[in-house]
């Protein structure tokens, strides 16, 4: 006779979740994003990073642009530094935030043998390999043709193209996390369902994407970084500077990835072997969030002006 206090363990995700179920988390967590996007107040955002971070280390960034002659290469790996930091918590770069569960909880059948440092450490290589290749085109361009591309109605056109196929990518993602399209994922050869079911290659995917936020990015203290490491007209020098960049934008959620994993890396370990389904519904609303934030903020806001509800009520 078996103990009747033995936990009934399930690995099975839609045996722990419901299709009602799933999709309430589903459209709570579309909604949620829509009602943040709504009344996110970009001037705070991105005056904290241009009056307070970068404004309080390196001074006037709209001044420094144009001052390489002056401050040679070597300020310009700070400026990198600085121009990422600054950007952290921007409308263009929050979303990284919607990453980690993706990489603390794993969900795939052998995730509590796979390292968090190395899906980490492959998470980082992905953000690292697309903003060198994005500094090197920076560099091949020169200060005049990065100037063109940060006139204005080119940058924030890019910024919508950008982060609106990010974001459909991110969303569609989430739903297949969330098991809405079987028929679809069952249609994928098998070997392509095994690396996509992988931590590593979600890992890896995952800072492609993170990667991409900077192509896309009209943070005005960024474009003016781009500007100044234009400058040295060298593909070689922007890819180095890019890389810095790359680090200092997704350092606050490095911290955070850190701490989550010292302070829970028990309970972590114990639920990934016993309620792994749990880990793939985090990731799953995590990246519909972050996915929907993106679409509605960048997309639909802009193309219907349906944004902005804070300062239309004048709130802020």
């Amino acid at each position: 006779m078996s103990d009747s206090k033995e936990p009934n363990i399930t690995t099975d995700f839609k045996t722990a979740y419901s299709y009602r179920k799933r999709l309430f988390y589903t459209l709570s967590a579309i909604v949620a994003a829509i009602i943040i996007a709504g009344f996110w107040n970009y001037h705070l955002v991105d005056g904290f990073g241009q009056d307070i971070i970068a404004g309080n280390t390196i001074g006037d960034t709209s001044e420094l642009s144009n001052d390489y002659e002056t401050k040679g290469s070597g300020f310009g790996f700070i400026f990198a530094a600085i121009a990422g930091l600054a950007a952290t918590f921007t409308a263009c770069n929050c979303v990284v935030f919607a990453m980690i569960p993706g990489l603390v909880c794993p969900v795939d059948e052998q995730s509590h043998q796979t390292s968090a440092w190395k899906a980490f450490g492959l998470f980082v290589l992905g953000v690292l390999g697309i903003t060198a290749l994005y500094g090197a085109f920076i560099g091949f361009l020169g200060a005049d043709g990065t100037a063109a591309l940060n006139e204005r109605s080119v940058r924030l056109t890019q910024a919508q193209v950008v982060f609106s196929l990010l974001g459909l990518i991110m969303l569609i993602w989430g739903l297949l996390e969330m098991e809405f399209f079987d028929s679809v994922r069952k249609s994928f050869p098998d070997r392509l369902r095994s690396l996509m079911n992988r931590t590593t290659s979600k890992a890896l995917l995952l800072g492609l994407l993170v990667g991409f936020f900077a192509i896309g990015r009209p943070f005005p203290v960024f474009r003016e970084f781009l500007l100044y490491a234009a400058s040295a007209n060298s593909p070689v020098y922007g890819a180095g500077v890019m890389v810095v960049q790359g680090i200092g934008q997704i350092a606050v959620m490095a911290l955070l990835f850190v701490l989550i994993i010292w302070l829970g890396r028990n309970k972590i370990s114990a639920t990934a072997q016993s309620s792994p389904y749990k880990f793939q519904l985090i990731s799953g609303v995590a990246l519909i969030t972050g996915g929907m934030y993106f679409i509605y903020y960048w997309g639909l806001a802009f193309i219907f002006d349906i944004g902005r509800w804070g300062f239309k009520l004048g709130w802020y």
